[in-house]
């Protein structure tokens, strides 16, 4: 917990020439430069759907069916929970993004019937927790009650620009939610959520505008750890190893 004076003058620190250090320092800093910027770049990276003023506005109950998740009661019993059915949660969203399978909780078949069954496909909104965190279940999976799972999403809308339309206005719902210790959105709040409406081609084109976007912003993320090795390489170096 604490050191004693006397340990720092056993310290052993590398000493190569002076201008070996100099020539250390600015590889290291070099590094750090690059990383930082790559960093910079993954973190300030939002999805944007620009919006055409000529594009009709709907709300979001307007173009699917919105129920609300359940969970059985009570939530300790092994009659309902530990099962093969999956059952979302927010940290499965928050870990996979766009594409959610949930692997953290579960419940029986029993468990099932007293939940909220999704399909594969279908566009999920975190209501509480995190709200209006959207995701796409990748498999068939239940939702609790702090869930909406939209249903019945009419064949002019685009999945995953719908995704993106939820994702871009995030914050914003997040803002409008209600509660004091945690905050809910109600499922009146999310039947009026605003999902600008363009031809589907258009849809089309801004998911995979937006899918080139994502994966230059993931190879930045790359390339950050890819030069953190390069850098601990650098000091490690000195260090003779």
């Amino acid at each position: 917990n604490n050191l004693n004076a006397k340990l720092f003058y056993r310290y052993e620190i590398p000493l190569p020439p002076l201008s070996a250090q100099g020539e250390l320092v600015a590889e290291v800093e070099g590094y750090e430069a690059v990383i930082a910027g790559a960093r910079q770049v993954v973190a300030n990276w939002r999805p944007k759907v620009s919006v055409d003023a000529g594009w009709p506005v709907v709300e979001l109950g307007e173009i699917c069916t919105i129920v609300r998740g359940s969970s059985p009661r009570p939530k300790s019993s092994s009659l309902y929970y530990g099962g093969p059915i999956p059952r979302l949660m927010v940290a499965d969203i928050t870990r996979d993004g766009m594409y959610a399978t949930p692997s953290i909780d579960s419940l029986t078949e029993l468990g099932a019937t007293k939940s909220r069954p999704m399909k594969k496909g279908d566009v999920i909104i975190a209501a509480s927790g995190n709200p209006g965190l959207p995701t796409i279940l990748a498999t068939d999976a239940c939702i609790h009650d702090g869930f909406a799972g939209l249903r019945d999403i009419d064949q002019s809308v685009n999945r995953e620009y719908l995704y993106w339309c939820l994702w871009a206005q995030h914050e914003i719902h997040g803002a409008q939610s209600v509660g004091a210790v945690f905050k809910n959105l109600t499922t009146h709040q999310i039947k009026e959520f605003q999902i600008p409406l363009p031809p589907l081609g258009v849809q089309e084109e801004i998911v995979a505008g937006i899918e080139e976007e994502r994966v230059r912003v993931e190879a930045a993320g790359e390339l950050a750890g890819l030069v953190g090795g390069r850098l601990r390489g650098a000091v490690g170096r000195v260090w003779g190893e």
